[in-house]
């Protein structure tokens, strides 16, 4: 009996159905029932009573499933224990995607370090699917994405900001006048994208799809700074976050309106109590963006 055979377990215990336990794990079906079989056979009983759309627990089952939920109370316990032993001097482990790794991430981390010289962070750079698996892995301590929705349940989250998907040109494109646009105006126009594995050309591509739209893709990288010299030198223009602006003040940046504004959000596991670094850390991320509430009664004490 493994420790992902008690949790699978107890998640197919809280759905009662197989395929909804796969999903909130992001395990496939099959895999799951592979599991649970095992499990009973170890056991000696059966643990469920298979129905046609769903399952419910046998008796062995409802005391097996109040033991399992003890024995992750008392592991939960154990794991927070084992992380507060080294406290400040531990290593936070955060991933990033190349959007917030360029932009906003470095003023968190200058400020986390200001405040905290003795603490460490080890990043990771990924798309937001692979740092995703890696954060349900224990990998990773927090991820800071961009999405257009927000995390699942099983996950605790912080929203930073609304942030807005814009097109970027050159000052010599014929573009560069212009303050908005549509994706209808961009069949033509030659662009520069992320990879097809990463969320966010996988959304713009959806967009062209939906208006059947074609568009013309010159080249594709994992690099910002790529992406960037693209632009620059005219040969194409190309989708960032509105914070570049503020970075890259030769490049126009114009708002396409077929494109809703995003939320960029630190994300933790909820079940995993934080230990003092990721205490620290999450009080730093509050203090330069903190919830709406606090920030409009911040702004109300200034004036």
């Amino acid at each position: 009996m493994t420790l992902n055979q008690i949790l699978q377990f107890i998640t197919v215990c809280q759905y009662c159905n197989f395929t909804k336990a796969a999903e909130a794990l992001h395990l496939s079906q099959p895999g799951v029932s592979k599991s649970i079989r095992e499990l009973e056979a170890e056991c000696g009983t059966a643990l469920f009573e298979r129905h046609y759309n769903n399952i419910s627990m046998t008796r062995s089952g409802e005391v097996l499933y109040e033991k399992a939920q003890r024995f992750m109370e008392h592991y939960r316990a154990f794991e927070a224990e084992a992380h507060a032993l080294s406290a400040l001097q531990s290593t936070l482990h955060i991933g990033v995607v190349p959007m917030c790794g360029n932009t906003v991430f470095p003023q968190l981390h200058a400020a986390f370090l200001k405040a905290y010289p003795e603490s460490r962070i080890a990043t990771v750079e990924d798309t937001a699917s692979v740092l995703y698996d890696m954060l349900d892995q224990h990998e990773l301590d927090f991820i800071l994405c961009v999405t257009n929705h927000l995390p699942d349940a099983h996950y605790h989250y912080h929203v930073l900001k609304k942030s807005r998907l814009k097109l970027f040109v050159a000052d010599s494109s014929p573009l560069a006048d212009r303050t908005s646009i549509e994706l209808a105006d961009l069949r033509d126009v030659p662009l520069v994208l992320f990879p097809d594995h990463f969320g966010q050309t996988r959304y713009i591509r959806r967009l062209f799809q939906a208006q059947n739209i074609y568009p013309v893709i010159l080249h594709q990288t994992n690099q910002v700074f790529t992406i960037l010299e693209y632009i620059r030198s005219g040969a194409a223009a190309g989708f960032l976050s509105e914070e570049f602006a503020a970075v890259e003040p030769d490049l126009i940046p114009l708002t396409v309106t077929d494109i809703s504004p995003a939320t960029i959000n630190l994300v933790w596991n909820r079940d995993l109590d934080l230990y003092s670094s990721m205490q620290h850390f999450l009080r730093t991320v509050k203090q330069l963006y903190p919830t709406p509430k606090r920030r409009q009664a911040d702004e109300n004490r200034r004036h």
